[in-house]
């Protein structure tokens, strides 16, 4: 049974542009992305649990691959896209009071401190 799913606007263009240029249609091309993907979790060379514990702390990010870590990278800035709203009522608290870190146009930005 087909399901529909919401997929941000930067995400489909992303996807749409694949898509065109592998000739395949949209959700070909995410059915092709779902394969890769659920190979690369199930591969030997990288550890989806591994980067779930790290993502919980419960493991360095330096005990990670280099492919485990760029998993663990993707994930922290998803969930920095994607917080609660008392998270985000926290980061203004913080950037209201000169203090924090956080993503602008997909790009990492840090805030400086108040003048000691």
């Amino acid at each position: 049974m087909a399901k529909t799913i919401k997929i941000d606007d930067e995400l489909m263009e992303v996807i749409g542009r694949e898509a065109e240029m592998m000739s395949r249609s949209l959700a070909g091309q995410v059915r092709h992305w779902v394969r890769i993907g659920m190979s690369i979790e199930k591969s030997r060379f990288f550890d989806q649990s591994r980067v779930v514990e790290a993502l919980s702390g419960k493991l360095s990010p330096d005990a990670l691959t280099a492919g485990e870590q760029e998993a663990y990278i993707d994930n922290l800035f998803d969930a920095a896209r994607s917080g609660t709203v008392e998270q985000g009522k926290f980061f203004a608290t913080r950037k209201a009071d000169g203090l924090g870190a956080g993503l602008r146009d997909g790009e990492i930005r840090k805030e400086s401190g108040p003048a000691d």
